[in-house]
């Protein structure tokens, strides 16, 4: 089974070129944030050097998880000072579902809607197996009902779907806590990955919910949206009783010292994403009303904040049509809930910069 990065293996550039238009993957997102991210990360770097290095030549032995360092911002983030939560930071998210596949504790893994591959890709190597709606065997009810019949430990949940709305119809925030509270008495823990929830305001983020519901995960980077995927940083949210549960299986000092002081300037500066939003629901609707006018009308366009669109894997004429003029997308894996297993949409990135649109408004001509 393919982990999501393995999608850019084949890609014949990341960047764009004079023949070429990469929408494999967003390149131009930063701009639109409220902040300058680069002189942001200057001035912290700068600060950091001036002070002799201080986090650069920390090792955090008394703050493992970076809960300490960290987790204050993110409460704040969040509107939630001082709440009793706690944060386990990680090397990226992908470190973080690694870990976490542990506590399936060898029952089946419960997933709602097509996810990304990574979890059930560890599940997989462990020996375990994932299960939706469509398991074989499972009579007709919702998620709750299934999870007690297979006897879950772990149920995976992605937030904002990258996939369709219909699985961000079950995981909205009354949704969500409904679920934890239903199977909370059988030890179930619920993982909510956000790892695209950046592009949304925080008061979309189910961390709201974590406070409340002690069998609440909830999973955040700085990649989407940020573009800071090499930074290395992500955290775990829970509640403080849930926390030594999760350490228990998540390494300490996953992530540097540094990575947690630049992340932490970044966190501080509340919803940075909110003048991106805009840009992608305006280039989004542009985008597909261009392609539906070319006669290749996209299949699914996702969460209105996500700045990607899809098509199915078999559509190969749209496909082809598209990389004729010099766009390419990327044939993106996941785990689909009613094959039990991988598939492949073909991604597209929205085109943001005015730049960037033009040349994707003369390619389709």
């Amino acid at each position: 089974m393919a982990l999501a990065n393995a999608s850019y293996r084949r890609l014949r550039s990341l960047v764009d070129g004079p023949d070429l238009l990469n929408l494999a993957w967003t390149l131009d997102e930063r701009r639109f944030l409220s902040i300058d991210l680069s002189s942001l990360m200057g001035a912290e770097l700068l600060a950091e050097q001036k002070a002799g290095l201080p986090y650069l030549h920390s090792y955090f032995v008394q703050d493992p998880y970076g809960d300490r360092e960290l987790g204050p911002t993110v409460g704040e983030l969040f509107g939630r000072a001082g709440w009793d939560c706690e944060i386990t930071c990680g090397a990226g998210v992908i470190s973080l579902l690694h870990a976490l596949a542990q506590l399936a504790e060898g029952r089946p893994v419960y997933v709602t809607g097509d996810v990304y591959p990574d979890l059930p890709h560890w599940i997989e190597q462990q020996g375990g197996v994932c299960a939706s709606a469509f398991f074989d065997g499972l009579t007709r009810g919702g998620h709750v009902d299934h999870i007690r019949v297979l006897g879950c430990r772990l149920v995976l949940v992605e937030r904002p779907s990258l996939v369709a709305a219909e699985a961000d119809r079950d995981a909205g925030l009354d949704g969500l806590r409904h679920l934890c509270e239903a199977v909370a008495p059988q030890g179930s823990v619920v993982v909510v990955d956000e790892s695209y929830a950046n592009y949304c305001p925080p008061s979309y983020s189910s961390a709201v919910l974590v406070e409340e519901l002690p069998n609440l995960v909830v999973l955040r980077g700085l990649s989407k949206a940020y573009g800071m995927g090499g930074l290395r940083l992500a955290y775990a949210l829970t509640h403080r009783s849930l926390t030594p549960r999760v350490r228990a299986v998540v390494p300490p000092m996953l992530a540097s010292s540094l990575s947690i002081r630049l992340g932490r300037a970044v966190l501080a500066l509340g919803d940075a994403t909110a003048a991106l939003r805009q840009r992608v629901h305006t280039a989004k609707a542009e985008m597909t009303a261009l392609l539906t006018s070319a006669g290749v009308p996209v299949a699914d366009t996702s969460h209105s904040d996500v700045p990607y669109v899809m098509y199915e894997e078999q559509d190969t004429a749209a496909q082809q049509w598209l990389e004729s003029r010099g766009i390419i997308g990327k044939l993106q894996p996941l785990w689909s809930e009613r094959l039990l297993g991988i598939a492949h949409k073909y991604r597209v990135s929205v085109p943001l910069s005015e730049e960037r649109m033009g040349d994707f408004r003369r390619r389709l001509k």
